[in-house]
């Protein structure tokens, strides 16, 4: 593929793949701090661990080429020129990171405004050297981590990006390392086969979840992605609504059954085109459980507000937009009293309350 056929090939949402994923991300990310006349934060960091040269074997763009292409998007936003733009791209193959910067050259990704951090490094000696700016409160962060094989994300990785300020990740766990969380003991019980990608799937993040501080506000989200005979795992994490909102939008974009993956994680094979039962009953598992603990949570009056309608929503990792049916239910029965059926993210500091009548 040459520069130019990178640069005018639209944007292809239909085949995913880890990458896609992140570039999908990406996009949604950036708007937020380069879209305002008055941006919310002075700089922005993006980190990209693994970056390798920019293409594989194929010529097919990678991580840092795609993650420049929808920067390059917003060079005309309100907030270029008043956000200082660093991007961090990290290989321990010196070979790779050479190729690296030829390949950003070649597609003319040189953009105006941004600085560069292109280096030869280790992950854990990278990762030390980044934690000064991922502690930085007045920086926003992107951070993705595509290991390789090994687990570099340990407990103290993970905790430290946790706790980085107005920091998203996204991290992937390779086919083997998530094949070992088929030992994890919440879910011992539940493997019944190997195939089982489910429990699997759902044990790692339970595993991350329970490495966060007791009491901590925070909100995790997986998705996994089938290429041949592996899976790949993603943990998504941010501490602020917007973030795990504008991500699972993007993953029940890519899932319209569970939000979880991108191949029939669950469900027998089976794709929407292919039902016996109508779409709502295979995804009754997921779907009733999240209506059944909000409206139990609604009528116990342990609700007050569309933000903690909310935080139901993102525990269960699933859309705001789910929410409605049980809302608009409970309005009609005289349980509640409100003025939105779906609640709003950006009223997430100045939220409209849950009168009950009952």
């Amino acid at each position: 593929m040459s520069p130019d056929d990178f640069h005018n090939k639209p944007f292809d949402e239909g085949t995913l793949t880890k990458l896609h994923i992140f570039e999908l991300y990406a996009r949604e990310w950036f708007p937020v701090f380069l879209a305002p006349e008055r941006p919310l934060r002075n700089a922005i960091h993006v980190f990209d661990f693994f970056a390798g040269p920019g293409t594989d074997t194929q010529n097919t763009p990678g991580s840092p080429l795609r993650l420049l292409r929808q920067l390059q998007e917003f060079r005309s936003a309100q907030g270029w020129g008043k956000v200082r733009i660093h991007v961090h791209f990290y290989d321990e193959d010196s070979d790779k990171v050479a190729r690296l910067k030829i390949n950003i050259a070649s597609h003319g990704f040189q953009l105006p405004n941004v600085s560069f951090d292109i280096q030869a490094l280790r992950f854990d000696d990278a990762f030390r050297a980044s934690e000064l700016v991922l502690g930085n409160s007045q920086a926003a962060k992107l951070v993705f981590i595509d290991q390789t094989g090994v687990a570099h994300v340990t407990p103290d990785v993970f905790r430290k990006l946790v706790n980085s300020p107005t920091c998203d990740f996204l991290f992937f766990l390779s086919s083997s390392t998530l094949h070992r969380f088929r030992d994890h003991p919440a879910i011992w019980q539940k493997i019944d086969r190997p195939e089982d990608y489910f429990h699997v799937h759902r044990a790692a993040l339970e595993y991350y979840r329970a490495l966060l501080p007791p009491g901590q506000e925070y909100y995790l989200a997986p998705f996994s992605i089938k290429k041949g005979a592996n899976i790949y795992g993603l943990i998504f994490g941010s501490a602020h609504p917007l973030g795990i909102d504008k991500f699972l939008e993007v993953a029940w974009r890519k899932d319209e059954f569970s939000g979880e993956a991108d191949f029939p994680i669950d469900r027998e094979n089976i794709r929407p085109e292919q039902l016996l039962l109508p779409m709502t009953e295979v995804q009754a598992s997921k779907i009733t459980a999240f209506e059944s603990e909000l409206e139990n949570l609604l009528r116990s009056r342990r609700l007050s507000s569309e933000v903690d309608v909310m935080k139901v929503c993102f525990e269960h990792g699933v859309k705001r937009q789910h929410a409605r049916a049980v809302l608009a239910k409970l309005k009609k029965e005289g349980v509640i009293d409100i003025d939105f059926y779906v609640p709003d993210v950006k009223r997430f500091r100045e939220p409209r309350p849950i009168r009950m009548r009952k």
